[in-house]
């Protein structure tokens, strides 16, 4: 007896956007080990509507974290290493 065979057909795909921790995979894929990091620092977010007026707009970001800094656990990366030499 074989396998039973799936098949799915699709017509149209629309991706809308690819940011960070995503993928697009078709197929057999095995994602090992994979890792992402993200911090976003925002003084404006976003505007929708129509007409919009901003005027004399002025804005501020106060980061005092230090979760933008190379982590400890990360230094012995390679892609790191350079940094420290």
């Amino acid at each position: 007896m074989t396998g039973m065979s799936l098949q799915i057909n699709i017509h149209t795909i629309r991706i809308a956007e690819v940011n960070t921790g995503s993928a697009v995979a078709i197929g057999n894929n095995y994602f090992i080990g994979w890792q992402t990091y993200n911090k976003m620092n925002n003084g404006f977010d976003r505007l929708n509507g129509d007409r919009n007026v901003m005027a004399d707009a002025s804005f501020e970001v106060n980061d005092p974290d230090c979760q933008d800094m190379i982590c400890n656990e990360r230094q012995n990366a390679p892609s790191s290493r350079a940094l420290f030499d």
